[in-house]
C-alpha cells in the first residue's frame, strides 16, 4: 500500500454493454436468475450499462484539469478502450482481483463492486471515485476534494434523503437509507441530503474500517448480482457521512451539474451557449437511468458531439 498521503489515485467502475464476453455473461445470468417481481426497472435496464466511450473523455478531463492525479484504476470485466490501454497511468483491475469470494461473480451490481475499492492492490490512501459519466469541466486543486491530510470533502446536494418512505423508491434511495440507518444507530448522526453526482473523495482507511464494522452487510451486498434494496453503498453515502460523523469529513460546496440524457429538454441543456459550455461548473454528470423512449439516436449524437467539443484532443 502507498504510504504517501499526498498521493491521489482515481478509481472507476466501468462496463461496456457491447463487450462480447460481458454480453455472454449477462445473458447467462439473466436467464438463470430472473429479477424478483416488483424489482425496479432500472436494475438491469440497458441504459445502466450503455457505453458511448464516456470513460475515454472522462479520463481526458482528468488529464486536462487534474494533472496531480497519480494513477487511474479501472475496475471492470470488460476490455479497455485502446486509448486507455496505451495510457501508462491507467491500470485495469479485474473483478477477480478484488472480490474476496470470487464465487459471487459475475456481478452486474455496482454496489457490490464498490464494496471492494479499498482492496485494489497498491491503491493510495486518498481515492477519488469516478463513475464513467463524471467529468471535470475546469482546473481543480486536490484541496477541493481533500482539504487536508486525513479529511475528505463531502458534497451534499439540495435533495433531501427520503426518510419515512419505504415503497416506490429507486435502488439508489434504498441504499442511502440503509447507510443512514447504520449511521444513526451507531453514531447518532443523521444525514439530511443526498450527495451530488460528482467525484467521491474516499479514504482507504475509512473503507477498511467500515468493512470491519459491517462485514456481514458488505458480504451480503457483494453476493447480489444485481442491485438489491437491502444493499449498502460503501463508496458513496456510507463512506461520506461516516467521515463526517467521525471527524474525517467536511460538508462543502461544489459547482456540479447533473444532466439526464433522457430529459426531453436534454439538447437545450447542453447547447453551445448553455451555462455548462460557458465554464460555470466544476464537474458534470451525464446520467441515464432508463433508455430514452424517443429520439435515442439523436441523443447519442448530441452526447458524442458534446464530449468531443469539451474534451476532444
Amino acid at each position: 500500500m502507498s504510504s504517501d498521503r499526498s498521493t491521489v489515485d482515481v478509481v472507476y467502475t466501468w462496463v461496456n454493454h457491447s463487450d462480447p464476453q460481458w454480453l455472454s455473461l449477462s445473458r447467462q445470468v439473466c436467464a438463470a436468475e430472473p429479477l424478483a417481481p416488483g424489482a425496479h426497472a432500472s436494475i438491469n435496464n440497458p441504459a445502466r450499462f450503455q457505453n458511448r466511450n464516456e470513460i475515454v473523455y472522462s479520463v481526458r478531463s482528468i488529464r486536462k484539469f487534474a494533472p496531480w492525479v497519480e494513477r487511474i484504476f479501472v475496475v471492470t470485466n470488460c476490455t479497455l478502450p485502446q486509448e486507455l490501454e496505451s495510457d501508462a497511468r491507467v491500470v485495469r483491475v479485474a473483478h477477480e482481483e478484488v472480490f474476496p469470494d470470487p464465487g459471487v461473480l459475475p456481478t452486474f451490481n455496482s454496489r457490490a463492486i464498490e464494496s471492494n475499492l479499498h482492496r485494489i492492490p497498491g491503491i493510495s490512501e486518498q481515492i477519488l471515485y469516478f463513475n464513467d459519466d463524471f467529468f471535470l469541466c475546469q482546473p481543480v486543486e486536490r484541496e477541493l476534494f481533500f482539504p487536508r491530510s486525513g479529511v475528505v470533502s463531502v458534497f451534499p446536494s439540495k435533495h433531501d434523503i427520503p426518510y419515512g418512505r419505504s415503497e416506490g423508491l429507486r435502488p439508489i434511495d434504498y441504499g442511502a437509507l440503509n447507510a443512514c440507518e447504520l449511521l444513526i444507530h451507531d453514531f447518532g448522526y443523521r444525514p439530511e441530503k443526498k450527495l451530488h453526482h460528482s467525484p467521491y473523495p474516499l479514504l482507504r482507511s475509512n473503507l477498511e474500517a467500515l468493512e470491519q464494522r459491517y462485514r456481514e452487510r458488505f458480504d451480503a451486498t457483494r453476493a447480489h448480482r444485481f442491485r438489491d434494496n437491502t444493499d449498502i453503498p460503501p463508496a458513496t453515502t456510507l463512506q461520506a457521512y461516516y467521515a463526517v460523523a467521525t471527524g474525517s469529513g467536511e460538508l462543502r460546496a461544489i459547482a456540479s451539474r447533473y444532466v439526464d440524457i433522457g430529459d426531453p429538454l436534454f439538447p437545450l441543456l447542453v447547447h453551445r451557449f448553455s451555462p455548462l459550455r460557458r465554464g460555470k461548473y466544476q464537474t458534470l454528470c451525464l446520467n441515464e437511468v432508463t433508455k430514452p423512449r424517443f429520439f435515442a439516436g439523436l441523443r447519442d449524437r448530441v452526447v458524442r458531439k458534446l464530449l468531443e467539443d469539451m474534451f476532444g484532443e
